[in-house]
């Protein structure tokens, strides 16, 4: 029997990776607990696709589109920055919007996002969480940063070795903090260079382990780096996949307007056939 198939678009973000999918024409299950399996299958980088996440284009009565995000392990996530900045290319190209800017929507309210020069896309986040100091005991070691929500839950954490960080000896345990709440949070770890860029190494929720970039962590960094180290803006953040987010603030009280500039390509386009090949 044939399996069902999937046409996608592999996108990736400053190496933040994403398979795209028109979903005008709704055709994935709705049930919760078999679109989350599906969506995981697709994203296991041997039997699947493989990818940080899967993005769903869909149809809005008051927006260009609407923008669903669903992390690597198939659970929905609020919000994801690489991936807005992803479906915003993806959407342009597909004819919609208008004067090469579209706006859409998410469960983390309406964005706007333009097409500027070269594969470069701006997002236009809006309003920025200041968030809050924190310190949390982890890993046998004490954390001092700030948490931020910037669409979704991020603990940034200044340290000043970032080669030198056990990513995933201090991560996964921060990540769960009972501090956190159930959901837990992203977690990044961040230090600012002689050239005065500021370094990102992003371990996500839903993903369960490193990515090479974050757009919500570039701006929670961008923000700690405004707040906590002295920067003014725009503030340039270098990912740990070697690309530079670039964010931007209006304004320089608290709260300010975000926005999200860095690359957005696409890679190639499929048909995924697999889709009733479980994960092992």
């Amino acid at each position: 029997m044939t399996s069902p198939a999937i046409a996608f678009t592999k996108m990736h973000g400053a190496g933040n990776d994403f398979v795209v999918i028109d979903h005008r024409v709704r055709a994935l299950p709705d049930e919760r607990a078999d679109l989350a399996g599906l969506l995981a299958r697709l994203c296991d980088r041997r039997r699947g696709v493989g990818a940080d996440g899967v993005l769903l284009l869909e149809s809005h009565p008051q927006s260009d589109f609407a923008m669903r995000y669903f992390n690597a392990d198939g659970e929905a996530a609020e919000f994801c920055g690489n991936g807005a900045r992803c479906l915003v290319r993806f959407a342009l190209e597909r004819g919609l919007g208008s004067d090469g800017s579209v706006r859409f929507r998410t469960a983390v309210g309406e964005k706007r996002g333009r097409a500027l020069a070269g594969d470069r896309i701006a997002l236009e986040f809006g309003a920025c969480d200041d968030g809050a100091p924190v310190a949390l005991e982890a890993a046998g070691r004490r954390f001092e940063g700030r948490l931020l929500v910037t669409g979704v839950p991020h603990l940034v954490l200044p340290v000043a070795d970032l080669d030198a960080v056990p990513l995933m000896d201090w991560a996964p345990p921060l990540r769960r903090h009972a501090s956190l709440g159930a959901a837990g949070a992203n977690v990044d770890f961040v230090a600012v260079r002689p050239d005065g860029r500021v370094a990102m190494r992003t371990y996500e929720r839903g993903v369960e382990g490193e990515t090479l970039a974050c757009g919500s962590g570039a701006i929670a960094c961008a923000r700690w780096a405004v707040l906590d180290a002295g920067r003014r803006a725009p503030v340039t953040v270098r990912t740990r996949g070697g690309d530079d987010l670039e964010v931007q603030f209006a304004g320089e009280g608290p709260g300010p307007a975000a926005t999200l500039i860095g690359p957005a390509v696409t890679v190639f386009e499929g048909t995924w056939r697999t889709a009733d090949v479980p994960v092992r």
